[in-house]
């Protein structure tokens, strides 16, 4: 029986090194998986942050466009820019849960979803590379890091839209193995759903609202997540044509 293959990277510097990168992608293309150690995780700059007393204005910063002109490239860094903001969201919950009202068992889950969205973003960042990285500027206006509701309906929204946003860009993409990528992190991001919709709704059906997952343009995407974001989020050469899901709301 064959035995699926792994890479292992212990620390920050290794993910970005160029070899690890080509590594990621040989990697994906094959079916295997990325095993990051929580060393991997120490060096990464946005791990400890404390939530800001008054949040920055959000679309009040410099332009940050994705040229689609770049192609597969582009769906990575628009994937990125989410990553980024999932990852900050729940880095700024886990440090604010001394301060919190979340119960032990949802601190837990929180935790697990907050190293799931590094793990996720520095991902994207090894596989683009220093020529197309970049930072985003997360804000989270009326947004209580202090109350469990306030926390976790925020949540919803990032999670749910990052499932509706990897649906929808899945049919830009033109390689094989960056859709396969795409593919089993929206299902890691649509268990989060699932589980955060559930602690709002403890045995309701809430946990899976409709038959199908909703299947976003980018730019309906980006247009929620602006909200979020102090950068001006912008697209350049963005694609003409988009095909609806089955919810038809994309």
């Amino acid at each position: 029986m064959s035995t699926r293959p792994s890479l292992t990277v212990g620390d920050a510097a290794s993910l970005g090194s160029l070899r690890s990168r080509r590594e990621v992608l040989k990697l994906m293309a094959m079916g295997g998986s990325l095993v990051l150690l929580p060393t991997a995780l120490i060096g990464c700059s946005d791990d400890n942050p404390m939530a800001p007393m008054a949040p920055a204005t959000p679309n009040s910063g410099s332009p940050l466009t994705i040229d689609f002109a770049k192609g597969d490239v582009a769906v990575l860094q628009f994937a990125y820019a989410l990553e980024q903001l999932e990852a900050d969201f729940y880095t700024q919950a886990v440090a604010a849960f001394d301060q919190s009202n979340l119960t032990a068992a949802e601190k837990a889950i929180l935790l697990d979803i907050k190293y799931h969205e590094v793990q996720h973003r520095e991902l994207f960042k090894a596989a683009l590379g220093s020529s197309n990285d970049f930072t985003l500027s997360p804000t989270y206006p009326g947004v209580n890091f202090r109350d469990r509701v306030s926390v976790l309906t925020a949540a919803r929204t990032f999670e749910d839209l990052g499932v509706a946003a990897y649906n929808g860009a899945g049919q830009y993409l033109a390689s094989g193995t960056f859709l396969t990528l795409a593919g089993k992190i929206v299902s890691v991001e649509a268990r989060h759903a699932a589980v955060i919709r559930d602690l709002l709704a403890p045995g309701s059906a809430a946990f899976s609202p409709t038959a199908f997952d909703d299947v976003f343009s980018p730019g309906k995407v980006a247009g929620a997540a602006q909200g979020f974001v102090v950068d001006r989020l912008g697209f350049a050469n963005a694609p003409s044509t988009f095909v609806q899901g089955p919810n038809n709301n994309g």
